[in-house]
């Protein structure tokens, strides 16, 4: 069964989006955003993404690379950041997603990630590793 995606990335890993959509061979109907919307008004330009892309998928793959990531002081990060507010909104005419995020090439070895062993209590920091 094809799931509805949309995929949520920063422009400059445009590259990963398209080749998602046309070189990998993935059962889904793409609710991607794939013509900027003409406006320059934020809140609009969501309401239109909730209305139109997000209110029937049921996944959103969240695209990690150098740009979406959170500690980057003057990279706008509002659009990713409500995109997956959205996503996992579960109201009048929006169902919960599932969110899939997915790091991108150029972000392995610039990924940590907490591994906790519950039985002894304990945790260690790695790098992520492909």
């Amino acid at each position: 069964m094809s799931h509805k995606c949309f995929i949520s990335f920063k422009t400059e890993d445009k590259k990963y989006k398209k080749y998602i959509q046309e070189d990998l061979k993935i059962d889904m109907i793409d609710k991607s955003l794939n013509t900027p919307i003409n406006s320059t008004d934020e809140d609009y330009i969501m309401r239109k993404i909730r209305e139109d892309y997000l209110s029937d998928s049921t996944v959103t793959i969240h695209l990690i690379g150098e740009y979406s990531a959170e500690n980057l002081l003057y990279e706008n990060q509002a659009y990713i950041k409500r995109e997956l507010q959205a996503s996992l909104y579960n109201g009048e005419n929006n169902t919960k997603n599932g969110i899939l995020g997915i790091v991108l090439p150029n972000m392995y070895d610039k990924i940590l990630y907490l591994i906790f062993d519950y039985p002894h209590k304990h945790h260690t920091f790695k790098h992520f590793e492909v």
